[in-house]
């Protein structure tokens, strides 16, 4: 419905309701998010605004904005529109929000209307919210050379420290003298430009040289109106690093913003500590490396532009951040079978094809070092690979590198054709050193190997190879193997065993990162001549160590079968590697396997916790459960040197034993094992049980009164003893006395017999005991109790009191129990007796009062 049918005057209407358009809040700013390419994160917003009118409808700014600006009134539009971005960057960072860019759209005429500069940094100066954190966005037909006025203010803006933009890039006035004129942040190209890519071919290179322009100056490149993948892909490809459009989302108000945070379906705000990383990484184009198709060198078939990627890199992993198509098709075609894989694990990946050009990958992440390398394919071709750079990300450790595939190569016909370097970096995979000594005169060259990248490199050059200080020599040698070393590693020892033998080895343990690792190190002639000699040193840790764990292991068994013979109250015994969870267990006794894991297994917490849930008593099982975890039991072990805990286990013909366990942290040769062992403990736990049981009663003897059941007068010394500590350390919180006496017990035992007198004094304990239903009750003399509230009671004792004195109201008619009480408060006494002295005192006014037929009065006694 066109609503605006009904207004005569529409232009008239929109000028005179303006102001109140700003005030009733009818001009409400949206705010669509701007996407970085690589990393899909908001990267910054542009504020947009809408006209809701009560009368017109929702009005788009094309129906508002050239009125406004037909008046000279765009600039209080324009600075409204930024009000309400520093509110909402003040919000944010009130919720502890990331806080983005936000763009601001500014006329051309704000520039001539006002002084359009002090106003903005007047507003943000007012705010939490740093000039950085705002663009000013201009269209491009409003940088005209000619407006000096408005380039003047452009150039304010930017020494101020906010960001300047130019909108509608490559709309058609745009001339590159302009950008000699002003260094613009960045550049949004024209949406209808955009839109064109998919149809284009001449509109891609176009944007491509814009981008490529804007790059080479040194200004970021968005794209306006994206509107899906292919899109997206190309604009990220080409070097576009922020991208905005539908395809990602429409403009929303603040409060859908603030829903979709609460509810987790934001896209997320980048990190400002990564803010530097992803646009070194975005700045990249994909398509700046390229060849004609006319090579006949085996990239004809794969090609029209190099494959390129950025990988991002840690120690353990490598991740794909942007690539191009070809990249896409050629690492499928060669190197795996799966598609959409973007994640490359070390771990468990070292016998994989491209595994040494992912270490190069890895290094290059770490020293920075430009390197270009040749690796194989799964089909047998070989590659040459450009490595780079490009940024290191502060937040996650993580580094930017590009990877360029510059030729490829067939697989050859022979194996003849196989180059040196291959070979050579495979033969050296074992080394971790290499050294070429001249025997005469004693000179070396010392190459290092990085393992499996199967690298060799020249690290240091010398003159005295066997003269080396032994501080220097030795300092990497375990201290344990050192005088050994000493004795063998001489020339004379070398020389007699390549004479006899051939070689020379010997094997030893080497400090490497702080731990003692195997290594073996061998000694041989260089065929051609005798005077020089190849050493060189390669870890053996793994072998060596398997070979001492299988010893070991067989002179633990024997060792545990010794304890199993001295001792039946091990049940059994388990030999632990805390870091892998790997286990074996040594038997104890046929008739207790049904307590018993596999022989040996991968993961000793989760194959107990399994078990534990059909062999542990039921009403044990939560608890053991809770408790039984690999991070509790190391925990246990570093604060008390064991972990200990006992539970019940089934038995085969029914009923239940007590059972602890037990385990130890030992450092044996091949690092550190858990012991865990599971012991009968069923005796003594009941003997335990049982001897706890009598010394619970016979205390709960001493301390109860045999008539009533209450506590009797020595809980009450106890009691008021742990008072008076807790009083004297001022720990003691609120709490009253209440010291209650029977009336007439002395004529209850004359003239009716004592055994009526024990019921008449049952009666009134448990009256006392009914009142004061959560607080101790004493029974501290014939006739006189006395009470410590606390807790609810202490809140309730103005009512509790009368109750007892409704009590005594209606016993007193019935002839029956009535009780004279007595109350006082704990404020700051020395000792509980004066408290006690003090309620006493009011009971016994009370008690003469009962007997006059007077009503009773319980003071509040407040010292």
């Amino acid at each position: 419905m066109n609503t605006g049918d009904r207004i005569p005057d529409k232009r008239k209407y929109l000028l005179e309701n303006f102001g109140r358009a700003m005030q009733e809040g009818w001009l409400e700013v949206y705010y669509q998010p701007i996407i970085r390419g690589s990393s899909g994160r908001v990267c910054g917003e542009e504020a947009l605004v809408r006209w809701d009118d009560p009368v017109l409808g929702v009005l788009n700014p094309a129906e508002f904005i050239p009125i406004l600006e037909s008046v000279n009134l765009i600039d209080r539009l324009d600075l409204y529109v930024l009000e309400q971005v520093l509110a909402k960057l003040d919000k944010f960072k009130e919720m502890g929000l990331y806080r983005v860019v936000h763009s601001v759209n500014f006329s051309q005429i704000d520039f001539f209307s006002s002084d359009i500069v002090a106003e903005v940094k007047q507003r943000v100066d007012a705010s939490s919210v740093p000039p950085s954190l705002i663009a000013i966005d201009v269209i491009e037909s409003a940088c005209s050379t000619r407006d000096e006025a408005v380039l003047s203010k452009l150039d304010q803006f930017q020494k101020l420290g906010f960001q300047v933009w130019m909108d509608d890039y490559g709309n058609g006035d745009f001339s590159p003298i302009l950008l000699q004129q002003i260094n613009f942040d960045l550049l949004k190209i024209n949406m209808n430009l955009v839109s064109q890519v998919r149809t284009s071919k001449s509109a891609k290179v176009i944007i491509t040289e814009l981008v490529r322009l804007a790059m080479a100056l040194g200004i970021e490149v968005a794209a306006e109106g994206v509107e899906d993948d292919d899109e997206a892909e190309f604009l990220k490809e080409i070097g576009c690093v922020k991208l905005q459009g539908f395809y990602y989302c429409k403009p929303v108000s603040l409060s859908d913003i603030l829903t979709r945070y609460k509810n987790g379906t934001q896209i997320g705000f980048e990190n400002p500590d990564e803010r530097e990383y992803y646009t070194a990484v975005g700045h990249v184009s994909l398509y700046d490396l390229a060849f004609t198709n006319n090579d006949e060198n085996g990239m004809v078939d794969y090609f029209d532009t190099l494959p390129m990627a950025i990988l991002q890199v840690n120690s353990e992993e490598i991740s794909l951040l942007r690539c191009n198509a070809n990249f896409r098709k050629f690492f499928h075609a060669n190197f795996t079978d799966k598609r959409g894989v973007t994640t490359y694990h070390f771990k468990g990946s070292d016998k994989l094809v491209g595994f040494y050009a992912m270490t190069e990958v890895r290094q290059c992440g770490i020293d920075g070092k430009r390197r270009i390398i040749d690796e194989r394919t799964k089909n047998g071709k070989t590659v040459e690979l450009l490595i780079n750079k490009i940024s290191d990300d502060p937040v996650t450790g993580m580094a930017a590198v590009a990877v360029v595939i510059l030729s490829v190569t067939e697989r050859p016909g022979n194996l003849d054709d196989l180059s040196y370097n291959y070979i050579a970096r495979a033969l050296a995979e074992d080394y971790i050193k290499l050294y070429f000594v001249d025997m005469e005169t004693d000179e070396y060259t010392e190459y290092a190997s990085d393992g499996k990248n199967r690298d060799i490199t020249a690290i240091r050059r010398g003159q005295q190879f066997f003269d080396v200080p032994e501080d220097e020599r030795y300092k990497f040698i375990y201290k344990e193997d050192r005088a050994r070393f000493i004795d063998s590693f001489t020339k004379e020892q070398i020389t007699h065993d390549l004479n006899k033998y051939g070689k020379y080895t010997i094997t030893y343990r080497s400090l490497m990162n702080g731990e003692p690792k195997y290594v073996n190190l061998k000694a041989v002639r260089v065929r051609t001549d005798n005077r020089h000699i190849i050493i060189g040193i390669s870890d053996v840790d793994a072998q060596t160590r398997e070979q001492e764990a299988f010893q070991r292991i067989k002179e633990e068994r024997i060792t545990f079968n010794r304890i199993a013979a001295l001792s039946s109250d091990f049940i059994n015994i388990y030999c632990v590697d805390p870091n892998t969870g790997f286990y074996e267990i040594f038997k104890m006794n046929p008739e207790n396997m049904q307590y018993e894991l596999d022989p040996e297994g991968g993961d000793f917490f989760k194959d107990s916790r399994e078990r534990f849930k059909e062999i542990v008593y039921e009403e044990d099982v939560d608890a053991l459960l809770k408790i039984f975890t690999k991070e509790n039991i190391i925990a246990s072990i570093k604060e008390q040197g064991l972990f200990t805990y006992t539970c019940r286990v089934k038995r085969i013909n029914g009923g239940f034993r007590y059972v602890t366990m037990k385990t130890a942290l030992l450092e044996e040769l091949d690092g550190p094992h858990l012991i865990f062992g599971l012991i009968n403990v069923d005796e003594q736990v009941r003997k335990e049980k049982e001897y706890a049981e009598k010394v619970s009663e016979a205390e709960d003897k001493a301390i109860r009164d045999e008539l009533t059941g209450v506590k009797n007068k020595h809980a009450y010394a106890i009691a008021e003893e742990e008072f008076n500590v807790r009083i004297e350390a001022k720990r003691a919180n609120d709490f009253a006395l209440v010291v209650c006496d029977l009336n007439g017990l002395k004529d209850v035992n004359d003239n009716f017999g004592h055994q009526t007198g024990d019921q008449f004094i049952k009666d009134g304990c448990k009256i006392i005991c009914t009142v004061f239903s959560h607080s101790p009750v004493y029974r501290i003399g014939g006739d006189e109790f006395v009470v410590i509230v606390q807790g609810a009671d202490y809140g309730n004792l103005d009512k509790l009191l009368e109750n007892m004195e409704k009590v005594n109201n209606r016993n007193a008619k019935k002839k029956e129990v009535t009780i004279a009480v007595g109350v006082a408060k704990f404020d700051g006494q020395r000792e509980m007796s004066e408290i006690f002295d003090a309620a006493d005192a009011e009971m016994y006014l009370n008690k003469k009062r009962m007997k006059k037929g007077e009503p009773t009065h319980h003071a509040r006694v407040n010292f």
